[in-house]
């Protein structure tokens, strides 16, 4: 049984949320927004259920996005894909934002979307209409792609350019490296095994080209009525990225949904559950993205990535031992035979 199945781990995570999540009193959030130009009574403010480490409000007629800190912009990129594809895709309409001129936040409001989280309700969705929803998520990622950029990195950072997919993903696996050497997060040995692996092989990025993606798409963040999709939410954390980025949280949506609600009230409903039914939609709709040959292999460099970056992050140290050990003995492999046997190869065979 992997740790994340254990109660230790989801009551670890439990409380690193309650210390992670940054709430404001609702007064200011209402204050801020009648500076924006909404009247609305604190009372008519709502805290989401759901929002990850993220400030957020709900009100009869919108949802507000709330942030105090200054070192990095977390939702322009809302801002961006709302410009581009709300007319002609079901995403958030921003109605306004701010970063820090006529409020003390940076603060996004967007126009409220009916519909149910496929998250509440999804073991009660029949699989054609989950087929259905699935299908026009894809739709909605297809047309993402369409918004293109000159180079790599975060939406949301406008000061960072890099050239290539490779350099890009260097740099935060190099700082994240150096974040858990420095707070000793793991044996010298292993960390170093792992970093000759991922630099070595991180060049077959060297020709990708940058699009939008949307990096967290999981039941959390469809709205739907019926077999209706109404909105995507929370662009919060896209990328100016290669379109096969775009996978690891499909294929973690499809093949392990509970990682999305650890840590929370959902987590029992969803632990052990899948939706392989999926995975057939998924390659039909992105049948570029998976005609790569080079596909599994930079799908495991990604997972390195991901594993490595949430190391550094610290929110478990049991799990960063777990981690770590699964990273050693499955995704640094010496041949193809090995690669097969990786986290995305067992997915995709």
């Amino acid at each position: 049984m992997s740790y994340t199945d254990t109660d230790q781990y989801q009551q670890e995570i439990a409380a690193q949320y309650k210390m992670r999540v940054v709430k404001f009193p609702k007064h200011k959030v209402a204050e801020a927004i009648g500076k924006l130009g909404f009247e609305l009574a604190e009372d008519d403010l709502k805290e989401a259920r759901v929002g990850n480490v993220n400030a957020t409000y709900i009100a009869p007629k919108i949802v507000v996005k709330v942030s105090r800190d200054r070192d990095e912009v977390n939702y322009l990129a809302n801002k961006i894909v709302s410009e581009k594809l709300v007319t002609r895709q079901p995403v958030m309409k921003v109605l306004a934002y701010d970063y820090f001129e006529k409020t003390d936040f940076e603060i996004l409001v967007m126009e409220r979307v009916s519909g149910t989280l496929l998250l509440d309700d999804i073991f009660d969705v029949s699989k054609e209409d989950l087929t259905k929803l699935f299908r026009q998520v894809v739709s909605v990622v297809n047309a993402a792609f369409t918004i293109t950029f000159a180079d790599f990195g975060w939406v949301n950072n406008t000061q960072q350019h890099f050239k290539t997919y490779s350099e890009f993903i260097s740099h935060d696996f190099k700082n994240h490296v150096a974040t858990i050497r420095t707070d000793k997060l793991c044996r010298e040995e292993e960390i170093s095994r792992v970093e000759k692996y991922f630099l070595g092989h991180v060049h077959i990025f060297d020709h990708e080209r940058p699009v939008f993606i949307h990096t967290d798409l999981h039941m959390g963040n469809i709205l739907h009525v019926g077999d209706e999709l109404t909105a995507i939410l929370d662009w919060d954390y896209s990328l100016r990225a290669p379109k096969m980025a775009v996978l690891e949280s499909l294929l973690g949506f499809i093949n392990n949904p509970q990682q999305f609600v650890e840590g929370t009230e959902d987590f029992p409903k969803y632990q052990g559950k899948k939706f392989s039914f999926l995975l057939p939609i998924l390659r039909e709709e992105l049948s570029e993205v998976f005609a790569d040959p080079l596909l599994v292999q930079k799908l495991n460099l990604r997972f390195i990535g991901s594993g490595i970056m949430w190391i550094a992050d610290n929110w478990s140290e049991e799990w960063n031992k777990e981690m770590m050990a699964n990273i050693i003995a499955h995704e640094i492999p010496e041949d193809e035979e090995g690669l097969k046997e990786s986290y995305y190869g067992k997915i995709l065979k």
